[in-house]
């Protein structure tokens, strides 16, 4: 009975947040990324948005409504401002003067209302080995390990973003081993992401970041780090585009404290 009470609380929470944005089930859908007949499984109370997904819904609603969905997500809205989530900073912040990741439980005052986007950090690794990581988990099993903000002039689409991690060096010294990395998931048109940064995702072997490059016949993934050779992901039903990179941010190597 409690599982059927909190379904049909998602449920009319989504109704809700449609006719506060006056917008339709296939626009919602188009602005989430996913497909109309998802956000009618949502809505039938079938199925539940997954953790990055209910960020995004947080960001759309703003709150105090949004409070909702950042809490079905896992995050803890009981130290967020009353002024705007965008401007929360949660265990691992993100100081926009500077743009360094740090410990604190205070909100920047940098921020302004409205001028921030809150990304959700999952926990998904984008590899940059010629060798995938052994255990591959998918964007539908993620979970959110943390929220980082950003300014709301370097995301196109806000309710697109997310980040992740990377492991290995095919992207040194672009992108160092254990960075993470910043995703436009609205960006996927080939066609438009030549010489671009791009996070792709293989039916089985998971993601991988490099620099998306089309030539006549192909479309390559090319590493920073001259060891490795370009990688073919022409087969679009093998290789899809999961997100344009639009940056990163890493930690100094040479300083291991």
């Amino acid at each position: 009975m409690a599982e059927q009470q909190t379904t049909r609380e998602w449920s009319e929470r989504l109704r809700r947040l449609l006719k506060d944005l006056k917008v339709t089930q296939a626009g919602l859908a188009e602005r989430l990324g996913v497909s109309p007949a998802t956000v009618s499984r949502w809505l039938a109370g079938k199925n539940e948005p997954t953790a990055e997904t209910y960020v995004a819904l947080g960001n759309l609603a703003g709150r105090p409504s949004g409070d909702y969905f950042w809490e079905r997500a896992g995050i803890d809205t009981s130290e967020l401002p009353d002024a705007n989530m965008r401007q929360a900073l949660s265990s691992m912040r993100v100081s926009l003067e500077s743009f360094n990741l740090i410990a604190s439980k205070k909100v920047s005052q940098h921020i302004g209302a409205g001028n921030a986007v809150a990304i959700p950090l999952m926990n998904v690794t984008a590899f940059g080995d010629p060798v995938p990581p052994h255990e591959n988990v998918r964007l539908s099993q993620a979970k959110v390990e943390d929220v980082l903000l950003a300014p709301l002039s370097w995301c196109p689409h806000p309710e697109n973003m997310l980040s992740m991690h990377v492991a290995g060096d095919s992207m040194y010294p672009t992108i160092p081993p254990g960075s993470i990395l910043f995703v436009d998931t609205a960006s996927i048109e080939r066609e438009k992401l030549n010489e671009k940064l791009v996070v792709t995702a293989h039916r089985d072997l998971g993601f991988k970041v490099a620099r998306f490059q089309r030539l006549a016949g192909s479309d390559l993934l090319v590493s920073a780090n001259p060891k490795y050779l370009p990688l073919d992901v022409s087969n679009a039903t093998k290789w899809k585009i999961f997100g344009e990179v639009l940056w990163w941010v890493s930690k100094d190597l040479k300083n291991k404290h």
